[in-house]
């Protein structure tokens, strides 16, 4: 399989990627990851280009571009003996660059067509985080880049690498960097999973043994689904508002994270208002996924039991249910072939 990974710099794509060849390893997979942008230095000294860590976004577009050409020729030439040799091939690149308060392509179309992965990943992370990161580098202090800034292009990251994967048909993942590395290792090797979107009361659930409860909730659901949890990446912290960020973790829930799952399952462990599962139920609701419900509760809102298809009081009862439903698949599917 190969696949195309994306994200900004700072989100810890990276790092990501290489713990998870190393997890793969322990499964006794292979994954070989392209870091294009180490490669492009690494090309650059080798045929006497200088280029800098500080200054590279400064290089003339067309020397930029025809080294990332060399460096893909590269990869192309070597692709067929690298899926042979390995379980899975990550190439890892940008989609968009925000340098000096512009956006600049960081990607050829010409070679995007010549590679016809197999499925698209674009990483994210919380904008505080990588504006941490950013302003640790030589190259990206100067920038001054702003949470604002830098929401803004790891949204862009996001909808220039869906496209390519809707222009190609292919699979498209948006996964935070703080999601277990099994993940995406069940992305690649176990496809036949379903993916689910777990939604609970965040803002208003303050109670230590209540989010307990739900860290146990989705400990457990993971035994039978990929979970796309929020939780792995809460990025409104505090009560000051930040309308950039309020917006940003909104359209990050409904349009990246529940797009991308097959079902919707809201854990209620205790009952408390939360206008955001309202929503979130809406939305998988009339997107047409299935929408599961554990409400503590005989007593429910109109609201919730509209645009739910099944509805439990207990998690007890929901894991039984799941115990029935998924047993038999969950044999089956140790029987299907790896890709």
């Amino acid at each position: 399989m190969l696949i195309i990974a994306t994200g900004i710099s700072g989100c810890g794509r990276k790092q990501y990627l290489e713990r998870l060849a190393n997890y793969a390893k322990r499964q006794g997979k292979k994954i070989k990851v392209y870091h294009v942008g180490q490669m492009l230095f690494d090309h650059a000294q080798k045929v006497g280009i200088h280029l800098t860590q500080e200054n590279v976004l400064n290089t003339n577009p067309s020397v930029i571009n025809a080294i990332r050409g060399a460096v893909f020729e590269n990869i192309l030439a070597n692709l067929d003996k690298d899926k042979k040799e390995n379980d899975a091939v990550i190439i890892s690149i940008h989609s968009i660059f925000y340098w000096k308060k512009r956006f600049m392509r960081a990607y050829d179309r010409f070679y995007l067509s010549k590679f016809n992965p197999d499925m698209f990943i674009t990483f994210f992370n919380r904008a505080s985080d990588i504006q941490k990161e950013l302003n640790s580098r030589a190259q990206w202090k100067p920038q001054k880049l702003t949470l604002q800034e830098i929401l803004l292009w790891q949204n862009v990251e996001v909808e220039m690498t869906g496209s390519w994967a809707e222009i190609n048909r292919t699979p498209f993942y948006v996964v935070s960097v703080f999601q277990p590395l099994n993940t995406i290792y069940r992305l690649i090797f176990e496809p036949w999973v379903e993916t689910v979107y777990i939604c609970m009361p965040i803002t208003h659930l303050k109670k230590k043994l209540y989010q307990e409860k739900v860290h146990r909730f989705i400990k457990k659901l993971e035994k039978y689904f990929i979970v796309f949890n929020p939780l792995n990446l809460d990025s409104i912290k505090g009560n000051k508002p930040d309308l950039a960020t309020y917006h940003h973790t909104v359209n990050q829930d409904l349009y990246w994270l529940i797009k991308q799952s097959k079902k919707v399952i809201a854990y209620f462990p205790v009952v408390v208002a939360s206008p955001g599962v309202i929503n979130e139920l809406r939305e998988a609701h009339e997107s047409n996924k299935d929408v599961w419900l554990i409400f503590p509760s005989k007593k429910k809102s109109p609201f919730l039991i509209y645009f739910s298809n099944k509805i439990f009081e207990t998690p007890k009862e929901f894991f039984e249910f799941l115990e029935g439903k998924y047993k038999q698949r969950k044999i089956k599917s140790r029987k299907k072939p790896l890709k």
